[in-house]
């Protein structure tokens, strides 16, 4: 089975410069997770997460660090870069500074299976369909769940 198969065609996206209350407001009022972002041209520059959102209005947890000498180094890297990241998200005013830039994408003619694959990776819950440079469509997990129901059914 290929993605064409389940994917929605029909993809609500914003503009880089859409403001987040915009984005909140398109994700409730289409009861959707993820909305990708595009320029004027319909350019894929990002995606932008009901997680991004939700990451920006938590509190941020400081990594914690290891006086030496004149300064403070952290004592794990990972705690640093998600500290940035979790700062980043709340200094955001727009969707291209909230947005993953450069998102994990799958191809119509892409089998379910490598969708899946993708899906299983933290922070793809949603995977943008380009075709020929241009954005055609949406695959969520929400898409799968439905198919697997469809198959679990089929077997009864």
């Amino acid at each position: 089975m290929l993605v064409r198969e389940i994917m929605t065609s029909r993809v609500i996206t914003v503009l880089p410069q859409a403001s987040i209350r915009e984005v909140a407001g398109l994700m409730r009022q289409h009861s959707v997770s993820a909305l990708p972002v595009v320029t004027d041209s319909g350019k894929l520059v990002g995606i932008v997460t009901e997680i991004d959102l939700i990451t920006r209005h938590a509190p941020p947890r400081q990594p914690q660090y290891i006086p030496l000498l004149w300064g403070l180094i952290p004592m794990r890297l990972d705690d640093y870069s998600t500290y940035k990241e979790q700062v980043r998200h709340i200094l955001a005013v727009n969707a291209e500074q909230l947005m993953t830039k450069d998102p994990a994408t799958v191809a119509p003619s892409d089998t379910i299976e490598h969708a899946a694959e993708l899906m299983i990776r933290p922070g793809h819950r949603s995977l943008p369909v380009m075709e020929g440079g241009k954005l055609v469509g949406i695959v969520t997990r929400t898409d799968l769940v439905q198919l697997i129901e469809e198959l679990e059914m089929g077997e009864e």
